[in-house]
């Protein structure tokens, strides 16, 4: 099974802003570009229903907070754009959906005070940020985002749990069709090319299972960083659940691999004994039990 928890691009509203606030607007959407993410901008003169439409389509909102009053009718923000797309994404209801409130000047002061009512008004599902940079605030919305509650995948018992990078999907196809005719193999294949967090899930189902695999072939510079990290995750030595790295010799060297030494056992073999050597060591672990 390969699951693709890293290919789901963050489509992101990013609302218009005063005008003391355009530049920063302009600098946050190439970040954003940048990042990946998918940005919509309103068209000029956007009505409240078109930016409602618009939101609807997208996992989160960007609503820039600079001197000008977005949020209280009293002031001279009314009926701006940005204060009309600050109230569809106030308005529009959505479990998974996120409106961010950025205010990058890092304070609030005289200027900006309204910015405290805001703060008293934020609800579930809203992020309010003081990020100096739209770097650093990307990075928090990424991270926010990544959770993911719709990611719902089944945790079934195993004797083996075999992880792979996509990177190496072909090698590992033909690892897990052979290990898959002597063992019951659970397998997960990860793409790195988003940021969904996979982190539950591998630890959850590593503890439905009597063992661990991290295979590699290419991906030796994900592989061993990922391995030594998912043992310090699963518990380290007090782990009930062994870890085993099965690496391909045709990428790899043996002193490469003696990183792994006191950690968690691993096999630099041929492609074709790759199995043999899972076995050998799954029969191992199993009849220490």
């Amino acid at each position: 099974m390969f699951l693709n928890l890293y290919n789901q691009q963050i489509k992101v509203f990013l609302a218009d802003a005063t005008g003391d606030m355009s530049g920063a607007r302009m600098r946050l959407e190439r970040v954003l570009r940048k990042a990946g993410m998918g940005v919509v901008s309103p068209p000029e003169h956007c009505t409240a229903m078109e930016a409602r439409t618009l939101i609807s389509t997208c996992d989160c909102s960007v609503h820039l907070l600079g001197g000008v009053n977005i949020f209280d009718d009293s002031d001279e923000g009314v009926k701006s754009q940005a204060q009309i797309q600050y109230r569809a994404a106030k308005s529009f209801r959505d479990d998974d959906f996120k409106m961010f409130l950025w205010n990058p000047s890092g304070f609030i002061d005289d200027r900006n005070a309204y910015i405290t009512a805001i703060r008293r008004d934020i609800v579930e599902n809203t992020v309010y940020s003081q990020a100096t940079s739209p770097i650093v605030f990307v990075e928090d919305l990424r991270t926010v985002m990544s959770i993911n509650p719709k990611m719902n995948i089944d945790i079934g018992t195993a004797d083996i749990f075999f992880i792979y990078n996509d990177a190496d999907r072909d090698t590992a196809g033909e690892v897990l069709s052979m290990l898959q005719d002597i063992q019951q193999v659970t397998s997960l294949g990860i793409n790195m090319s988003s940021t969904t967090s996979y982190t539950d899930y591998i630890n959850t189902q590593l503890q439905a299972s009597k063992m661990g695999v991290i295979y590699f072939d290419d991906a030796m510079d994900w592989a061993m960083p990922f391995a030594r990290q998912l043992w310090k995750d699963s518990g380290g030595k007090s782990s009930s659940v062994p870890l085993f790295v099965a690496a391909n010799n045709s990428h790899a060297t043996e002193q490469e691999m003696r990183a792994l030494k006191g950690f968690m056992d691993y096999t630099l073999t041929e492609k074709s004994l790759i199995p043999l050597e899972v076995k050998v060591y799954f029969d191992k672990i199993m009849g220490k039990k």
